[in-house]
């Protein structure tokens, strides 16, 4: 069987500038091809795993980071390395018998790190839903549980493509001294990454928060989502998503809503300069106390506030579940509005009155300024 190896044709009718190189440019050519056919055959078979994957989960959110979406390209770097070694063999290149004895570290280095992604991320997988199933049942704080299981999955994989170098042939003394002078340098280059994981572990040491705590971080309000090494998200109430490296969660006030079970409602209220003191102060504290989430009614506390340019403002302070402070806070409310409209208590708001020259005289006009209330 002729090799391919060499060139088919004679070079005799090409002129002598190309018969010199013209052995070199079949062998690239063959080479290049070579290449084209095992990508296509590799890139089937990394959509035929996905393929077979996804019939698996009833989405793809599900699928993404799952182990047969992790699978796909090492199988498609398995079938490509498969079908060069194939290719230059039955091709007839002379490098084909060391691709041949290459290819059992190939392989088993292709296996740790395969074993490895899987293994890291059925233990992850399986700490945060452990995780989960603690905090929904029996209120089990689950923020150091999902930090570890982000840090042992980086550990299984570290050691694991630590294992495959030397299975490629690399001695251990040798890796361990190259591993730790390119630790070095990607330390000095990524100073700001080393900071956010050193700021997460402080926030899974003293957890100022927890995964499920309504916070205010800088200018942003909203739930903990998720921590991990290195950065920390929040979801805010219409549902975005917003993103702090750690080392800026660490640096910045942090305001914790929901740590104690329950908070306290500081609310203001306007009245006319006539109203009866005693009276107003007497409904606000009824109303408070007759809410069935305000709690501690003996501590439910009203007065009076400030002596305003044209309201007296009421304060009233009662305690609520930290859980429901806004619809306690938007019931009351409601319930004082309707109740001072009972009982005759003015809720004042600011006039203008304004004064137009006509001639000699002047006309007093005064207009409500209705859109801003007490």
């Amino acid at each position: 069987m002729t090799s391919l190896a060499q060139m088919p044709f004679s070079t005799e009718a090409l002129p002598v500038w190309l018969q010199s190189i013209a052995p070199q440019i079949w062998f690239v050519f063959i080479a290049v091809l070579l290449g084209l056919v095992s990508y296509v055959f590799a890139y089937i078979a990394k959509h035929l795993v996905r393929m077979i994957g996804r019939r698996r989960y009833s989405n793809d959110q599900l699928f993404i980071g799952s182990s047969w979406d992790l699978a796909a390209p090492l199988v498609q770097l398995l079938v490509f390395l498969m079908a060069v070694t194939a290719g230059s063999e039955a091709v007839g290149f002379d490098f084909a018998d060391q691709l041949v004895g290459y290819w059992p570290k190939a392989l088993a280095g292709l296996v740790i790190v395969g074993a490895a992604v899987l293994l890291a991320t059925w233990i992850n997988n399986s700490l945060r839903s452990l995780a989960q199933r603690a905090h929904g049942k029996n209120r089990v704080d689950d923020t150091l549980i999902g930090f570890a299981a982000s840090m042992i999955r980086y550990a299984i994989l570290g050691v694991a493509i630590i294992m495959a170098m030397i299975q490629f042939g690399f001695a251990p003394g040798s890796l361990i001294a190259i591993v730790g002078a390119v630790g070095l340098a990607i330390a000095l280059a990524l100073q700001d990454t080393l900071k956010a994981v050193a700021a997460g572990f402080m926030i899974a040491a003293f957890r100022p928060f927890r995964i499920g705590d309504w916070v205010r971080i800088a200018d942003e309000e909203g739930e903990i989502a998720q921590i991990t090494p290195f950065n920390t998200t929040i979801k805010q109430v219409d549902n975005k998503v917003v993103l702090y490296s750690n080392d800026q969660v660490w640096g910045s006030p942090i305001v914790n809503f929901t740590r104690h079970l329950r908070r306290r409602l500081d609310l203001y209220y306007g009245v006319h300069y006539d109203t009866d003191l005693d009276q107003a102060l007497e409904v606000l504290k009824a109303i408070a106390n007759q809410h069935p989430l305000v709690t501690m009614n003996d501590e439910t506390w009203v007065g009076v506030h400030e002596l305003g340019d044209w309201a007296i403002t009421l304060r009233l302070r009662a305690w609520v579940p930290t859980r429901e402070f806004v619809q306690v806070r938007a019931d009351i409310t409601k319930s004082v509005k309707q109740e001072f409209d009972k009982v005759g208590i003015e809720i004042p708001y600011p006039h203008q009155v304004e004064y137009v020259r006509e001639g000699l005289g002047l006309k007093r006009q005064a207009n409500d300024v209705s859109d801003e209330t007490g």
